[in-house]
């Protein structure tokens, strides 16, 4: 199946930003994203449509991937972060005789090498779309910004710049993705499995935001788990995950105000118009 990608142009109903907010904090974020969490990851998932204006297309699970690996690398702050002890005893932690500058890891991904802050500032774009003006070679804290970090991060693991692993090298004929052998772009198979599931969750939310139907539990008075969290988000119900007495009332009222059997369960029929009233899908 040929993966969505974003860009530039497309419709609120092509992308529910609160779809995929909501999602993600459910599932990843233990029910709410604080403001530098969510900071991150707006641009994370909106500088792809600049890229696409641009002529490079990020498809969904590509970004799925770059979000799990910044999730990951960033600790789940999804800031960008200096390497711990900036280079200190390897070469690139040496100041560059000709420019002064010390060209240690930085960014959502770690950024290392003149070379490779070389290969970022003719990609990397200012807020005017104008490639080339990032002078990331004479300013390397430049990938500091999650504007520049977040094209850093789709850049190099498109063109391999971290290990020389990209990500079309992870495409899979049937339009699949190989999340776990994908860490190799970046660290060969250190946490392999646990980033891979970070990445389904990131491109489920991401397909739920496109419009597409996800796989949710049917959930009632007993479930725990993050699709009652969801659920608890989207009623405006303290979110503990827990789907007690209170959130089955609040659920009869929402099915009741919507025209649909007050039974108090979230199944198929109930997401379905959660997903229509709440989200715009």
């Amino acid at each position: 199946m040929k993966q969505p990608t974003y860009r530039c142009g497309q419709t609120p109903r092509a992308l529910s930003i609160k779809a995929f907010r909501t999602r993600t904090a459910a599932t990843l974020f233990n029910g709410a994203l604080s403001p530098e969490q969510a900071q991150g990851t707006g641009y994370l998932v909106s500088v792809p449509a600049l890229m696409a204006h641009l002529g490079h297309a990020v498809p969904l699970t590509h970004l799925a991937y770059a979000l799990a690996t910044a999730y990951h690398e960033t600790a789940r702050t999804m800031q960008p972060i200096e390497e711990y002890g900036k280079g200190a005893g390897r070469p690139y932690g040496t100041p560059d005789p000709e420019t002064g500058q010390t060209y240690y890891g930085r960014g959502f991904v770690q950024l290392t090498w003149r070379e490779n802050y070389a290969k970022a500032a003719a990609l990397c774009f200012n807020t005017q779309l104008e490639q080339g003006v990032v002078d990331l070679v004479g300013h390397p804290d430049m990938a500091m910004s999650p504007f520049v970090a977040t094209q850093i991060t789709l850049f190099g693991m498109s063109k391999g710049w971290f290990t020389g692993k990209q990500l079309s090298d992870y495409d899979r004929a049937d339009g699949t993705f190989d999340y776990v052998n994908a860490r190799r772009i970046i660290n060969g198979t250190d946490r392999a499995e646990m980033i891979a599931g970070y990445a389904r969750q990131f491109e489920e939310a991401g397909r739920l935001a496109s419009g597409q139907r996800i796989v949710r539990d049917q959930v009632m008075v007993g479930s725990r788990g993050a699709d009652v969290i969801e659920l608890q988000l989207l009623l405006g119900l303290p979110h503990d995950g827990v789907f007690g007495e209170v959130t089955q009332e609040a659920v009869k009222g929402w099915q009741r105000a919507h025209g649909l059997q007050a039974d108090g369960v979230v199944g198929q029929l109930t997401w379905d118009a959660l997903d229509a009233e709440e989200y715009g899908l």
